[in-house]
């Protein structure tokens, strides 16, 4: 991991990603691709499935190689940013020159999801269907927008709905040549008058907003565990992990305040009332 972290300073992160990306980037985050798509009277919407693991090693090592580095070098790093499925594993056999295992099988590396370098090698990786992406989206007079592996293009203009479905066959097809796939039963058209989500929040107006259901269920969970605690309330939930569950409230609430500001902060007091009352400080659960 700290070798991945220092890759990802060093070399994958001082590499621009595509403008049309915000995930995985300082500086760029779900509220201000939503943003993008503030009052579309259209949404086009669609998923890549498996998307890390649509990037082998090859397709690393010739990132890495436009980069300026030499082929040795370019194969150890994307021998360092991928895993082999299953896990970098190889039966063990006695040699005297060991060497590396991950060396001896001829079975290509994908990008591990969760890896420090994932996301800024993926983003790199998918410039090109970005490029591609925004093309069509300028022809349609469209916004595109990308977060991971949540493509979304919207426009605030009157069309027909078959002008959207010839656009939603063109990004199939632009796709279609590259290494990644789309989702199918994912795809949407969001016509006018129904709700707009992109993200997880609702851009129908002048300014994006968190779902009602998704307000409902971060005080419920503020309150389950106020009235009933931590260990009962996770029970209930269906958590399987109280740690889990403590890190999954704590990021809603920081994403929510990107969102609204004022009802996060009031519901973020409740919630550090309730885990005082547990005996886990911030502090604390930063530590875990």
């Amino acid at each position: 991991m700290d070798v991945q972290r220092w890759l990802l300073a060093g070399l994958f992160g001082r590499i621009a990603p595509h403008r049309a990306s915000y995930a995985y980037q300082q500086g760029r985050s779900a509220v201000q691709c939503a943003q993008r798509h503030l009052g579309a009277s259209w949404l086009l919407k669609f998923d890549l499935h498996d998307f890390f693991h649509s990037i082998d090693e090859r397709a690393v090592q010739a990132l890495v190689r436009e980069a300026g580095y030499n082929r040795l070098v370019s194969f150890e790093i994307a021998r360092v940013c991928t895993r082999l499925p299953g896990g970098n594993t190889a039966p063990y056999t006695r040699s005297a020159y060991q060497g590396i295992p991950t060396y001896r099988t001829g079975t290509l590396g994908f990008l591990p999801q969760g890896a420090p370098t994932s996301g800024a090698i993926a983003n790199l990786i998918a410039r090109t269907l970005d490029d591609s992406l925004v093309a069509i989206a300028d022809r349609y007079d469209m916004t595109y927008t990308r977060y991971a592996d949540d493509m979304t293009l919207s426009t605030s203009r009157n069309l027909d709905r078959s002008v959207l479905t010839r656009c939603v066959a063109e990004i199939s097809a632009a796709v279609a040549r590259t290494r990644f796939r789309l989702h199918r039963k994912k795809t949407r058209i969001v016509p006018p008058g129904a709700r707009k989500i992109v993200l997880g929040l609702l851009v129908d107006g002048d300014r994006v907003r968190l779902p009602r259901h998704t307000r409902r269920r971060l005080e419920d969970h503020v309150r389950g565990t106020t009235s009933f605690g931590l260990t009962a309330h996770v029970a209930h939930a269906g958590y399987s992990s109280l740690q889990g569950f403590v890190n999954h409230i704590d990021g809603l609430l920081s994403y929510a305040r990107g969102v609204d500001a004022a009802w996060a902060d009031q519901l973020k007091a409740k919630w550090e009332e309730a885990m005082a009352a547990e005996g886990l400080t911030g502090l604390e659960r930063h530590a875990w």
